[in-house]
């Protein structure tokens, strides 16, 4: 379900471009760490935590940080800080981007607490909850809710709630509701943190973490469930919109802004790695080297806005031509680089043909009369039995363009293929 407009939810994705920006006003514990697992930037509210990670008292977040930095993949945590009354309770966020790990933190002492004496007072429990924001509850033995928090929950009043089984507020149509036998309000052994969607009074869907203990009659006989319910739907959106802003990130930083191919320094990092597969795997691949012919005429003539639409008109044509496999970038200017997966001389003469037919096709709309729109192409194939760099196979790519151009312009010169087998 995409999460409604919320003004503090976009505060929150704006900020969270910036790490150093949204760790210091995080509520609670928050941290970067590097992928070396070094504390980049953290807040007051991290210290105890980086404090006994450091001193290796929590041994299994300690894993999970270097397992979320090994596989990029988020992950949910538990940690218990010590200190007086059984410490500090905590549930931990950690999501990683671009080799570094942002780690945020809730405090969950009080629901924990709230758990633990709901074990020792049924009277206890009905004072905390009373004046708790959570949704405390408890079914009896036919699998109805027995009794709720005095303020209801989701919009219902206690009264209304009371009597009902849970499974009549499930949202049906949500595929991330636990299975039946992740259900919490009918659970015959303790839950922590299980997250259920319910539907609200108003007809919305809200995301609940619920914990639960299972109730025991004098022979230890199943009697029932009790537990605590948080809403967790703005939270989970604030999640959301941190993850989306990262993923916004990533693309900024790695794209072109005006065609939204690779720039150049993102193109060259993954041709870097494609050399290193080919070299092992005696494979050969093909670089393509080319710019457009009078394109300065076309600035000067009809504007940098038409320039611009030609650019996006050449970065769109080279979509259509490349496979998924292959890379594109524009490199600067009016410079652009192809980069087509294990082929030889007769892809790149295809390629270039295919190149040279679309130039046509832009020529024909923003072409300058008597300065023509055109190509000026360079193809090179990366060697088998020698290790060569991303920026060598660049410039040899560069130096068979030129080779084109100095034939004329609107010209290809496919090099010879190097090392052969």
């Amino acid at each position: 379900m995409e999460p409604a407009s919320n003004p503090s939810l976009d505060l929150i994705a704006a900020a969270a471009l910036e790490p150093a920006a949204l760790i210091p006003v995080f509520p609670g514990p928050a941290a970067l760490f590097d992928g070396n697992g070094a504390v980049l930037f953290a807040n007051r509210a991290a210290g105890p935590l980086l404090d006994a990670l450091a001193a290796d008292r929590l041994v299994a977040l300690a894993a999970a940080l270097d397992a979320s930095l090994a596989d990029g993949l988020p992950r949910q945590e538990k940690a218990d800080l010590p200190g007086l009354r059984g410490g500090t309770a905590l549930h931990l966020t950690l999501l990683p981007h671009g080799g570094q790990l942002l780690l945020l933190g809730r405090d969950t002492t009080l629901e924990r607490n709230l758990l633990q004496a709901l074990m020792q007072s049924r009277q206890l429990f009905r004072d905390l909850v009373a004046c708790s924001t959570d949704f405390a509850w408890e079914t009896k033995p036919d699998g109805r809710f027995g009794f709720v928090s005095p303020r209801g929950a989701m919009g219902y009043t206690a009264r209304e709630l009371e009597g009902h089984v849970p499974t009549d507020f499930a949202a049906p149509d949500s595929p991330e509701t636990p299975r039946p036998t992740l259900w919490p309000f009918t659970a015959t052994a303790p839950q922590e943190a299980v997250e259920v969607f319910l539907r609200r009074k108003d007809g919305s869907v809200g995301c609940f973490e619920v914990s639960c203990v299972a109730v025991r009659d004098g022979k230890g006989e199943w009697a029932g469930t009790r537990g605590v319910a948080r809403d967790v739907t703005e939270a989970r959106e604030r999640v959301e919109a941190l993850r989306r802003a990262h993923k916004t990130l990533n693309t900024l930083a790695n794209t072109d802004g005006l065609t939204g191919l690779l720039n150049r320094r993102a193109f060259l990092d993954e041709l870097e790695k494609r050399l290193s597969r080919h070299h092992r795997n005696r494979l050969i691949g093909t670089l393509i080297y080319f710019d457009l012919d009078n394109f300065k005429k076309v600035n000067d003539v009809r504007g940098h806005q038409a320039g611009d639409e030609v650019l996006k008109a050449v970065a769109e044509a080279v979509r259509k031509t490349l496979r998924v496999v292959d890379l594109a970038s524009r490199i600067g200017g009016d410079e652009f680089l192809l980069w087509l997966e294990e082929t030889g001389r007769d892809s790149a003469a295809s390629m270039a043909a295919r190149l040279m037919e679309a130039a046509a096709e832009i020529n024909k709309q923003w072409g300058v009369e008597g300065f023509p729109l055109g190509f000026s192409i360079g193809a090179v194939f990366s060697r088998l039995e020698a290790v060569e760099g991303a920026e060598a196979l660049v410039a040899r790519a560069d130096a068979a363009m030129y080779v084109a151009k100095k034939g004329g312009k609107g010209r290809t010169h496919i090099a010879e293929e190097v090392d052969p087998v």
